[in-house]
Formats: C-alpha cells, structure tokens, sequence
C-alpha cells in the first residue's frame, strides 16, 4: 500500500476516533453549568431541526424549549376562554405580536395601570404569523377594544416561511402560521399550513413515513422559502459533533442568503413583502374598524434591513392608522439600546410606552 494512502486513511481514523471521544464526552452528565455544559451547548446548536425538535419531545422542561409555545388553536382557545370570563364593559388593549412589543405594551400598562391588556404573541413572530393571530380571534373582540398589530423588523423575511422551524436554525420554535400572497384582485391570498398544534408536531416527528408528515414536508418544500436539506438533510449525522459544526455553518449561511435573497426587492419575486404589509395594514385597520375597535400598528425597528417606517408610514398616514414606530424613538444602530439578548433595555421601553399611550389618547 503507498504510503500516502496508508497516512490518509490513518488521518481519518485518528479524525473518527477523536469525533466519536468528544461525542462520549459530550454526552455525560453535565448539570446545567461549567465548562463543559457551555461546550456541550455550542455543539447543540449544530443539530439538525428534527434532531432540535426531537430533543426537546424527549426533555419537556428543558431551558428554552419552545415546543408548546404560541400555536394558534390553543392560543385562540385561550383567548375564547379569557374573553368569557371578561367584562363585557372594560375596553381591552388586544396585541397580536411578538416579545417587543409584549414589552412596549407592558411598559404602556405600568405608566397608566388602568390599562387592561391581553397579548397573543409568539417568539421572533414574523407578521403573517401576528396578522393571522389577529384575523383569527376576531370573535374574542368587543367593540371599544384597542387593537394592536405589532411588526418586527428582524422577522419580516419569516413572511416566506410557514414555521419558525424552517428560518430560526438554533431555536427552531415549530408554531405554524399561513404564507400571504397578494391576491391578483386585490386583498392577500391566505395558505395555510398543514401543521396546526403541537400534538401534530410530535406524531408526525415520532412516526416520520406517516403520510401526515410525508404531506407536511411536501408542502413545506413547495411553499416555504427556508426548508432545505442543510437545515432538515440527515438527521442520523447528528451522532457527530464534527458533523454538528459542519451542518451550523452551512445551515447559517443559507438562512442568510435566503433571507437576502427575500429582502431584495419589497415589491417583486420572489415575495412581494412590502406589498403584502401595505395590505395586511390596510385590512388590519378595516377589519376593526367595522368592529368599533381602535387599530394601532407598532413597527419595532431593529438593526438591519427593511426600514419599516420608509415601507409603511406613507400607507399608514393616508389610511389615517395610528401607529407608533420605535425609530422615531430611538436609533435602531446604537448598541447600548439593547439587554444582552437582544431586546431593547427597560428605559427604552418606557420611551416606546409612552408614545403609544399618546397614540391612544392615554
């Protein structure tokens, strides 16, 4: 045997040796701190969105499992069973958003606490998911409610995906939320996603040739603009760490440039999102008017592209819509206006708190 060939296949035996010591490595008990609990999480990360998913069927309490978090039948079963028990002649603030604006709107409440607010929201929730929470819990509303529609401008390239699992690789939260399209009339196109509650989710995660899950992953592949094998591809190549960092890297870097990708033009292919946010403010605004309901549209701006006051305001100010946009309020581009995971500091909020309770007339 050359001797080249013989160091080669001694290289990868050495690689394959060391991979599978840090997987037994990685694999022990680690508590929930140290060193090596830190390293285990890094490598985590790596898993493939099945392996992420899997993992957190199998350890419920788990810190930062988002499993059960914001799916729309439960959440519209909550909010019918709050509204039952609600008086009838106490005006609700109702938002329909994600954590900055929970925190806007929580911030609001401890300026005036006369304030009673009721928030549907869900992690990172791109605004087909807020405008769906909205438009399906149109029956938990009274008349004099204040309606809040909250978008993020992070999530705005999430208005191509139907799941947080398919573009939010290292927290890939399953809640499902329909695809929006202009409707060539006018109005949007609504496609809903063939996953609708947790319970589906873990059938069809445990039970993978299902044909629940077969047709789910076939919808994914023709309508979400995320999903891909980088992502969902060989799940058994979770057993190797290496592996892990390989697939984080490649996974990284494609949810990126699909996001690119979405955000380079707002009003053509392949998603057409400054027109369909035009649409969604325009119906969230007709829709609760008809109600007797106050709409109000808080755009909360954060580092990077799109410019939610440039798409939205000139839609918003000849629509007459309240709105308070947090770029008018703080500079998006300073790193001190943010807490170490990313939201803007308490301070901050106030400031947003204020001006939407001068939105209101508050």
């Amino acid at each position: 045997m050359p001797k080249l060939l013989k160091t080669l296949i001694a290289t990868i035996a050495c690689l394959v040796l060391l991979d599978a010591m840090v997987a037994v490595v990685l694999a022990l008990p680690r508590g929930r701190s140290g060193p090596v609990a830190k390293l285990a999480q890094f490598f985590d990360y790596g898993y493939s969105v099945p392996g992420k998913l899997t993992d957190w069927i199998a350890r419920p309490g788990a810190p930062g499992n988002l499993f059960d978090v914001a799916w729309r039948q439960a959440m519209m079963r909550k909010s019918a069973e709050r509204f039952a028990r609600e008086d009838p002649h106490t005006p609700e603030i109702r938002g329909y958003s994600m954590s900055f604006v929970n925190h806007v709107l929580e911030a609001a409440k401890a300026l005036d606490p006369g304030l009673v607010v009721d928030l549907h929201a869900g992690p990172a929730a791109p605004p087909n998911a807020t405008f769906a929470m909205f438009l399906d819990d149109r029956a938990n509303r009274r008349k004099g409610d204040v309606v809040v529609f909250g978008i993020l401008s992070s999530s705005v390239p999430g208005m191509g995906a139907l799941s947080n699992q398919t573009w939010m690789f290292e927290q890939p939260s399953p809640f499902t939320y329909p695809v929006f399209l202009p409707a060539p009339g006018g109005g949007l196109t609504r496609i809903e996603p063939l996953m609708e509650s947790a319970a589906q989710e873990r059938a069809n995660l445990l039970t993978p040739s299902s044909p629940g899950a077969r047709a789910w992953r076939g919808q994914l592949r023709r309508v979400d603009a995320f999903y891909g094998p980088e992502t969902f591809g060989l799940p058994w190549l979770d057993a190797s760490p290496f592996a892990r960092l390989v697939r984080r890297s490649i996974a990284v870097k494609s949810i990126a440039a699909t996001k690119q990708r979405l955000l380079a033009d707002p009003f053509g292919a392949p998603l057409p999102y400054g027109e369909i946010l035009r649409r969604m403010v325009r119906e969230f605004a007709m829709i609760a008017r008809a109600d007797g309901q106050i709409p109000v549209v808080v755009l909360v701006q954060v580092r990077g592209k799109p410019d939610l006051a440039a798409l939205l305001k000139p839609t918003l100010r000849a629509e007459r819509i309240r709105y308070v946009a947090t770029v008018d309020h703080q500079d998006p581009t300073e790193p001190e206006a943010y807490t170490s995971d990313g939201h803007y500091t308490p301070e901050i909020r106030v400031r947003f708190g204020q001006a939407f309770l001068k939105a209101i007339g508050r």
